[in-house]
């Protein structure tokens, strides 16, 4: 999964994109991968004691400003999820640029939709069904609404699918304060929401400090300031659940490994999510929900039980669940 990192100059977006890579000198020209904390893989690894554990991970790009410039586009397109960086600790003018950044999206999807209903036209097609969904985006969006307030179905996410387009993406706004906000993010949370987004807070220098601290002293360094979790964990969170995504694990002497996939997502997408050759040659699927396993991590006392689940391609894959693919090539 991929988040772009945006805002306006000052916002402090270089600075919780250091944070989030642990190091006040990350280069921020070039993307951080970073391993999805999970204790369920954790788990897996002290049970297995694999050669290897393989975390789900992200990769974030920091998106120079001005966000919308040309040369940017390809970076947010690129991106899976959009998260807007506000400053919320000198100038604190967060509805104001939010409410910028977010129309900015929308402009530049309104000249990519009207350039692809020209072309259509031109090539005779434009009455087909691609013209007439960009003609209703663009009436819908000539009122500043952003498309990912929009109720599409899948046929219609589909054909839009090859566009990126960037106010249809999933939208994360990261409040950036010191402490506590200017500005009160009560009214910008409405507000962001009625954009069909999520508000996320966040204290960028707070964050580098955070992760200059031993990893066990974190814990009660993040309760002292209020905070459950640091912001890697909490915006890969809300990422994932903008998105809809779940994980499946599996194991083995070799490697435990998470795999995120769509909620809904069946066996044999899963299958293909680990490779397309088992996808291909689907026979069955070996399923142990989490909490059967987490409780008993003994294949053959789980056979004895009657808990190894067998499970043909339609199985809807359920968060946590411990998979193994039979499949033939």
């Amino acid at each position: 999964m991929k988040i772009a990192l945006a805002g306006k100059p000052g916002c402090g977006r270089s600075t919780l994109f250091k944070a989030l890579a642990g190091s006040p000198d990350a280069d921020t020209t070039r993307p951080l991968t970073v391993d999805v904390p999970d204790e369920r893989l954790d788990l897996l690894e002290e049970i297995h004691e694999p050669e290897k554990k393989t975390h789900a991970r992200v990769i974030f790009t920091d998106v120079p400003s001005p966000a919308l410039a040309p040369r940017n586009l390809a970076l947010l397109r690129n991106a899976a999820v959009l998260a807007v960086v506000l400053d919320n600790y000198a100038l604190g003018d967060v509805t104001g640029d939010f409410l910028e950044i977010d129309s900015e999206l929308v402009l530049a999807d309104m000249a990519l939709c009207e350039k692809r209903v020209e072309r259509l036209v031109k090539e005779g097609s434009g009455s087909s069904r691609e013209a007439g969904l960009l003609r209703e985006l663009l009436s819908r969006m000539e009122e500043s609404r952003p498309l990912r307030v929009l109720e599409l179905d899948q046929d219609r996410k589909d054909i839009l699918s090859p566009y990126s387009l960037l106010s249809l993406k999933p939208l994360l706004v990261i409040s950036n304060r010191m402490g506590k906000p200017v500005t009160q993010e009560e009214d910008l949370a409405v507000l962001v929401r009625e954009h069909g987004g999520r508000l996320l807070e966040a204290d960028a220098g707070f964050e580098m400090e955070l992760a200059e601290i031993d990893e066990d002293e974190r814990g009660p360094f993040l309760e002292s300031m209020g905070y459950r979790s640091g912001s890697l964990s909490r915006i890969i969170r809300a990422a994932y659940e903008a998105l809809d995504l779940i994980v499946f694990f599996t194991v083995g002497s070799d490697e435990v490994r998470a795999w995120p996939v769509r909620r809904g997502a069946t066996a044999v997408e899963a299958a293909g999510a680990i490779h397309s050759d088992m996808a291909r040659g689907f026979i069955r699927a070996v399923v142990v929900p989490w909490e059967v396993y987490s409780a008993t991590p003994d294949r053959n006392l789980l056979k004895e039980r009657g808990q190894l689940g067998v499970e043909g391609k339609d199985y809807v894959v359920s968060d946590g669940d411990v998979i193994e693919i039979r499949f033939s090539v």
